[in-house]
């Protein structure tokens, strides 16, 4: 996954995560244009639907 800089849209990295629930995450980031940007920012990314259901029914998971 590629995160630009919302700033000055060069390239930044994710430095942390943080989930707020089941399909919802926060992604810290931070710009790598540390010359003459460095924006430190939070994108929200999250499940929104499904486009292909999957080809098989996923095998429940069983505790014995």
């Amino acid at each position: 996954m590629r995160v630009n800089c919302p700033h000055c849209s060069t390239k930044a990295i994710i430095t942390g995560s943080k989930d707020l629930a089941v399909n919802n995450i926060e992604l810290y980031c931070q710009c790598m244009n540390t010359q003459s940007c460095g924006a430190s920012f939070v994108f929200a990314l999250e499940y929104k639907h499904t486009t292909q259901l999957p080809n098989q029914a996923p095998t429940p998971v069983t505790t014995e």
